[in-house]
């Protein structure tokens, strides 16, 4: 997988980078003589429309796909994971509410690294036949549902999900920090949970894992605490 990088930091190019790890992954393969290949991707690398940074996993996958047809490869595709809502924490504390651009009642899916782990280890189990690919999620849960469970493990069972502007996060985004680039990524890949992310995914829905939002939220209230 390729690493996010620095938020914060002003002239970053993630895009770049994660492309030219890509480049060198397969050069790596190349030299190596490797004919087997797990690639950790991404929800979202099924296009490079309306997904926001995530289309860099798209075009990681595509130069994958030019090696030769001899070298198969399992493209791992997890969704949004778990400890990516650490990121509420801030809002909680100082607004008393989770504020993204994007909310309802519309269920989406979520993964822990452990079902991630455990999907992975199976495959290398299994036999490799030319290119495939598999999503893995854990739980699938409305961001509406999302502030219940996790307001209830953090001692606010009134806690709400408060949906806002693309503009509105974006602005939000910019005055924390967050390079200019990276900002338009996040807004632009949260708005895109309401539209195209998740069409591959449902297409080709996976079985859930065994690390349910319940789970999670016992892990996100000893953070929320310390």
């Amino acid at each position: 997988m390729e690493p996010p990088g620095n938020y914060f930091e002003q002239n970053p190019n993630p895009k770049s980078s994660w492309l030219h790890i890509a480049n060198c992954y397969v050069d790596s393969i190349l030299k190596s003589q490797i004919t087997k290949v797990i690639h950790l991707s991404s929800v979202g690398a099924h296009t490079t429309e309306g997904v926001g940074m995530l289309e860099a996993h798209c075009k990681v996958e595509h130069i994958l796909k030019g090696l030769p047809e001899s070298i198969a490869i399992k493209f791992m595709r997890p969704v949004g994971f778990y400890y990516n809502m650490f990121g509420f924490i801030p809002a909680i504390k100082s607004h008393g509410s989770i504020i993204q651009n994007y909310g309802g009642d519309q269920k989406e899916p979520w993964v822990s690294p452990l079902d991630i782990a455990a999907v992975i280890a199976e495959e290398f189990e299994k036999p490799f036949n030319e290119r495939t690919v598999r999503y893995i999620a854990s739980d699938e849960i409305s961001p509406n549902d999302v502030a219940k469970v996790l307001g209830e493990a953090i001692g606010l069972p009134n806690l709400k999900w408060i949906s806002i502007s693309d503009e509105q996060y974006l602005n939000g985004l910019l005055e924390a920090g967050v390079n200019p680039n990276t900002a338009r990524g996040l807004a632009a890949m949260n708005a895109g949970r309401l539209n195209n992310l998740y069409d591959d995914y449902n297409r080709n829905k996976p079985s859930l894992g065994k690390v349910k939002m319940k789970d999670f939220a016992k892990d996100f209230a000893t953070v929320y605490n310390q």
